[in-house]
Parts: C-alpha cells; sequence; structure tokens
C-alpha cells in the first residue's frame, strides 16, 4: 500500500458507495471506509481498511481520517423523516474537526441545489425542485443546507458538489459542470458519473472552496 494515496470514505453503505468504493480501488486509491456495521461491506473484505464506529466516536473518526490524503463524504438524509435536528451537519462538524486535528486539508461532500453558491444565477427548474423537497422533507431540506454552510466555513480545502436525482448506472462519457442559471444541466446523474467525478477531484484543485452542480453530460 505504500505510496498509494488513502482516502477516507463516510457514507459508504448507502446506494453510491459501492460505485465509489470500486471505482477508488480501480484507480489504486487506498480506502479507509467508515461504517456502523461491516457486514454491509463484506464484499469489500480484505479489499479496504473498514473503521466501526458512529458520528459521534472522536476515537474511531481519528483511526479512520489519520494518515488520509482527502475525506469523501456522500453522507446525507437517507429518508423523508430525518431522525433528530440536522444529525449530517453535526457529523461533518465533527469530521472537520477530527481532520483539523489529524491535519488533513481535502474535503468533498456532496450536496443537492437545497445550496445555493453565489456564482448561480436563477434557474427555475432546480429552484422548484429543492422548494418541492423543502415542502415534503423541511428537516432533510434544513440539514442538506445546515451541512453545506459549515463545510463552506470550515476553512479546509472543501468542494461541495451538487447533485440533480441519482440513478443507478455505470460512468458514461462524462458530465456537464457549472452553476444553476448559467449552466445547462440536466436532471439526472448516474452514481457512476457521480462516483467519477468525486474521485477526480481528489487531485484536481478546478473546484477548491467553490460549490459546482454536476448533472449526466
Amino acid at each position: 500500500m505504500t505510496g498509494k494515496k488513502i482516502i477516507a470514505l463516510f457514507g459508504a453503505t448507502g446506494p453510491t458507495g459501492r460505485y465509489l468504493i470500486e471505482e477508488a480501488l480501480q484507480r489504486g486509491y487506498q480506502l479507509s471506509v467508515y461504517t456502523r456495521d461491516a457486514k454491509k461491506l463484506a464484499a469489500f473484505a480484505g479489499r479496504i481498511d473498514i473503521v466501526v464506529g458512529d458520528l459521534q466516536d472522536s476515537r474511531a473518526l481519528a483511526q479512520c481520517i489519520r494518515g488520509a490524503d482527502a475525506v469523501i463524504s456522500a453522507l446525507g438524509p437517507n429518508a423523508l423523516r430525518v431522525p433528530g435536528d440536522k444529525p449530517v451537519m453535526h457529523g461533518l462538524t465533527r469530521i472537520i474537526a477530527t481532520m483539523k486535528q489529524a491535519g488533513v486539508r481535502r474535503l468533498i461532500q456532496i450536496s443537492t441545489a437545497a445550496y445555493r453558491d453565489p456564482e448561480d444565477g436563477f434557474a427555475f427548474q432546480p429552484r422548484a425542485f429543492a422548494l418541492l423537497f423543502k415542502l415534503i422533507a423541511r428537516k432533510g431540506y434544513e440539514d442538506i443546507q445546515a451541512t453545506a454552510k459549515e463545510v463552506a466555513r470550515s476553512g479546509l480545502d472543501w468542494t461541495l458538489v451538487r447533485i440533480p436525482n441519482l440513478k443507478d448506472g455505470p460512468a458514461t462519457s462524462g458530465v456537464a459542470v457549472g452553476w444553476y442559471g448559467k449552466t445547462s444541466l440536466g436532471t439526472r446523474l448516474s452514481r457512476g458519473n457521480l462516483a467519477s467525478f468525486l474521485l477526480d477531484q481528489v487531485t484536481d484543485s478546478q473546484f477548491v472552496q467553490a460549490a459546482p452542480a454536476i448533472a449526466n453530460a
């Protein structure tokens, strides 16, 4: 494993996680993957480092993040009813604090159109989808917003990758990247394309401290 870049990965037991893990391994990265249930990662046993803990476990967080070149977080509300008050934001707050303690600066976090970037223009469709989501899942909407704001004020070398509706599917020829209201962006994104773009950001500084939106090209 010597000489390989190390990625600490959060949210990898969700639907996007398999694509992220497989793409990262294909690129030759070493993975430290955080989970509450190691059995969910049994298919990758022996190929990744599995760290078991919840987002309040400071010791396990430190074990996962220590020595990493980058942290990728696919954490986000995974149901219409979010338990507690902004659980993803509070989890990211602890991850960010652990990164600073460990001297790890690169953070790549999934977000959505619920967070508006200063570069955005007006775009009816993403705003309408965001407002609809707010109506049906207000706590999830507020958690996404709060998480993005926490990342943006972290002082780290962060990138927020804002995504539309996700669908299972492999990476294709590329993605459209830009800002809502200024770039022609569709409403679909394959999980393979998302995984590929997230991993591109490990070594690409173009979107450091920015929140690009992406969609299938």
